[in-house]
């Protein structure tokens, strides 16, 4: 009796624990390819399950579209997410690698949707570097975004064999 509450108590603490904000490499990678995939496909609550209270974004799109090189602050970041769903529609975040050591990861991605106004689909891709506080949550997102993205530079270079 007493095996099968503590069994029961775990189980209740490890669900209770999930998407908590963990400590690890393993998990650092896991919750930053989360809060990306939120922030650009339409999910802008985990900015506030998983970044802190000063959480900052910044892209050299930012600076164009905002005049500002940064967005700070969850309450920023979460309209700019919802902003961005409005904007972009049928989504397909792609992560090309998670690469993660300490307290940083590095996401190589690329992103595709329907802009809403013109019906036009497009994609372009990036490289962002993921910082997290020593609780586990995310404090800065920082990228360079282009088009093509990496991977289709990648393809065309001659290097790799691409076409130039």
């Amino acid at each position: 009796m007493q095996t099968d509450r503590l069994l029961i108590l775990t189980v209740c603490l490890l669900l209770a624990c999930k998407g908590t904000p963990g400590s690890s490499v393993a998990d650092h990678k896991a919750l930053a390819e989360r809060f990306f995939r939120g922030v650009y496909g339409c999910e802008p609550s985990v900015v506030a399950e998983l970044g802190t209270e000063n959480v900052f974004i910044t892209y050299p799109i930012i600076e164009e579209l905002f005049g500002t090189p940064a967005l700070r602050g969850r309450d920023k970041v979460e309209q700019f997410a919802t902003g961005f769903c409005n904007r972009w529609k049928d989504a397909e975040v792609t992560i090309h690698e998670a690469v993660a050591e300490g307290d940083r990861v590095v996401l190589v991605w690329e992103f595709a949707a329907r802009n809403v106004a013109s019906g036009e689909r497009r994609s372009w891709g990036g490289i962002s570097l993921f910082r997290f506080d020593s609780a586990g949550r995310i404090v800065a997102e920082i990228g360079e975004e282009s088009e093509p993205g990496p991977i289709g530079r990648l393809a065309r270079s001659p290097a790799a064999g691409g076409q130039q």
